[in-house]
């Protein structure tokens, strides 16, 4: 088969000729999309901070006993638990407001120097969770339960904090769009420009938590100074990303 010269000069005509339509073609892509066809807009963040007092108390407790027998044990923790929440509802904490957490039975020993582990008897323990919502009587409320259950109650934590946050959230809420549309006008004066509607909103919500109140687990007497939970301040920030037409 005899195979025809290729002339060197129309294949370079040719590819100048495919290269040139890429070229016309991607010109006209950007020129549909350049920047001047889109609409005018600004990114502003916007944030509003509320103080509020927190109006309840977290408590983190648990009872616990010890016995010859783990069933002795159960029955004596048991025991101790009844104790705690009468002593709650009596105070006005409802039955709901109480959680019981966790329950567990373990052997416990003792540690001789140079000898064996020594079986000493068995400890129960159940944990509970429990929300006080009258924020102003809760160190009353915890020290009445300390002296129905007695030393066998054991306080690990109080955490004052806001019940229902939704109207703090909302005038949070108020000032964060007010922050942000303040900014968008001012870039909108700025540039000669006058502001649009909103286009769009991302919103995100944080909140800082008083320190927790530590507690020692004690018998209290009559004469004992109250027991008081300080409830501090709560800050309830609501950030907000906005989106603004200029016109």
């Amino acid at each position: 088969m005899k195979l025809k010269p290729i002339h060197l000069a129309s294949a370079a005509a040719a590819v100048l000729f495919v290269a040139l339509s890429v070229m016309a073609t991607m010109h006209g892509s950007m020129g549909s999309y350049g920047p001047n066809q889109g609409p005018r807009y600004v990114n502003v963040v916007g944030d509003g901070t509320v103080k509020v007092t927190p109006d309840s108390v977290r408590v983190d407790a648990y009872v616990s006993s010890v016995a010859a027998s783990s069933a002795a044990s159960l029955a004596a923790t048991a025991k101790s638990a009844d104790a705690m929440r009468a002593s709650l509802k009596g105070s006005g904490v409802e039955a709901k407001y109480i959680k019981a957490l966790n329950l567990s039975t373990n052997p416990e020993y003792s540690y001789p120097n140079n000898a064996p582990a020594k079986l000493t008897g068995y400890r129960s323990t159940q944990s509970f969770m429990i929300v006080i919502r009258d924020a102003k009587s809760a160190g009353m409320i915890i020290q009445n339960a300390q002296s129905a259950v007695g030393n066998s109650l054991s306080i690990n934590s109080t955490s004052p904090y806001v019940f229902d946050q939704k109207i703090a959230e909302a005038n949070a809420r108020t000032l964060a769009i007010a922050s942000a549309k303040a900014k968008a006008q001012s870039y909108a004066e700025l540039t000669g420009s006058k502001l649009g509607k909103v286009l769009s909103i991302d919103e995100q919500i944080t909140q800082s938590n008083p320190m927790p109140l530590m507690a020692v687990a004690k018998t209290m007497d009559a004469s004992a100074a109250p027991v008081r939970v300080d409830l501090g301040q709560q800050d309830i920030t609501i950030n907000v990303t906005t989106k603004w037409e200029l016109k």
